[in-house]
């Protein structure tokens, strides 16, 4: 039987090295999951002087080539065929089949992705292997677009892919945060801990806009409620009482001859009126999706006196949750601040974050630039 020398890490992210006794590779990877480990490399092994050591070629390769088929023996056999030679497409070109927008048909909440990590954290501290929780999970989804992701992401690392580069062929489900953390939860050994926090993280988010939600609610009610009040008046109620203001042949007050004028605009050019409005409101939308007008936009949201203050809080709770996950799994300052800058919405934050990791990278500590911005309350820098 084929000796195969591996190198992998335990649940403690210790590295160990040993060699194992297996038909081919997929079955060392098998063993080593069960096992516990996280494996790093696997390569074939030929015995030199009662030791076993790397084949000089063909007989290893690092992660990518962990489930590769083995070489057919002595017995004259042909080696069975790749997918390649079956006619099969190439992975590459397979996989973005499952990105495709169309396959989005119900789309991924929030609640179900925090859902899948809690699962996958559970199944992984339980002793249960990586490609084994993938399948029980993607057997037992609801939804369809998760199914096929999770089932997408099984394949990928059973084809050799660590688990966080599966995910990260899924970016509209998965962001950078997420592929970092789980990355340094692979490199650390502790990936159903990583998990149990992301779940943790999503369900403080999903927390978070509801209550923005919540807060934003009554205020766009009354704003919709108000418009709808002032357009009866102007087409309805207006018209009715201004021949009673003719027959008291009088001098009406200019706001009443305004209210008036404007009144039977809106009524005899009502379509232009609302041409006019939905032309503005296209000419301001594109305006805003430059990035001078988003920038302008996110300015005036701080400045708003409630929103304001809303926008402020939600971004500063974002930065610092999102940074204190990056951190605790182990990711560098740097590369956590970077991380952090994507995930928060307004320009004028992102600018902020952009001038701190400047000044880190210039040497200064990470609380003197926090201090000195306009986002960040006294809170965040002293804690």
């Amino acid at each position: 039987m084929p000796q195969f020398l591996y190198k992998a890490k335990n649940r403690q992210g210790e590295p160990i090295e040993g060699v194992i006794d297996a038909e081919g590779r997929a079955a060392v990877v098998a063993r080593l999951q069960q096992m516990g480990y996280f494996p790093l490399s696997i390569e074939q092994g030929t015995r030199k002087g009662g030791k076993v050591v790397a084949a000089p070629a063909g007989g290893g390769g690092m992660l990518a080539r962990l489930m590769s088929k083995p070489a057919a023996g002595t017995n004259g056999k042909q080696p069975a065929p790749t997918r390649k030679e079956a006619g099969a497409k190439p992975r590459r070109d397979a996989a973005p089949a499952m990105s495709l927008p169309f396959l989005n048909r119900r789309g991924v909440s929030t609640a179900e992705l925090a859902s899948f990590n809690r699962q996958m954290s559970d199944l992984l501290g339980a002793g249960v292997p990586l490609v084994k929780a993938l399948t029980i999970l993607g057997k037992q989804t609801a939804n369809d677009t998760l199914r096929e992701t999770i089932l997408q992401i099984n394949a990928d690392v059973q084809d050799g892919a660590t688990f966080a580069d599966a995910l990260a062929r899924h970016p509209r489900f998965f962001s950078k945060l997420y592929v970092a953390m789980v990355r340094s939860g692979e490199a650390g050994g502790m990936l159903d801990e990583v998990l149990s926090r992301l779940a943790d993280f999503s369900e403080q988010e999903e927390q978070l806009k509801g209550k923005v939600k919540s807060a934003l609610a009554y205020p766009v009610v009354m704003i919709v409620a108000g418009a709808f009040a002032v357009a009866v008046m102007f087409v309805v109620v207006v018209p009715k009482i201004v021949g009673t203001f003719s027959q008291l042949n009088q001098t009406l007050p200019l706001p009443t001859q305004i209210l008036i004028s404007i009144s039977e605009v809106v009524g005899s050019y009502w379509y232009m009126v609302v041409g006019a409005l939905v032309g503005l409101w296209v000419l301001a939308w594109r305006f805003v999706t430059t990035p001078e007008g988003r920038a302008w936009w996110h300015r005036q949201q701080l400045r708003l006196p409630l929103l304001g203050d809303l926008v402020r809080k939600r971004e500063v709770a974002r930065f610092a949750r999102t940074l204190g996950s990056l951190l605790r799994n182990g990711v560098a300052i740097l590369t956590a601040l970077g991380i952090t800058r994507e995930v928060l919405d307004n320009t004028v934050a992102k600018r902020e974050v952009d001038r701190v990791i400047e000044e880190i990278t210039q040497g200064a500590g990470i609380a003197v630039p926090l201090k000195s911005s306009a986002i960040f309350p006294p809170v965040t820098v002293n804690t």
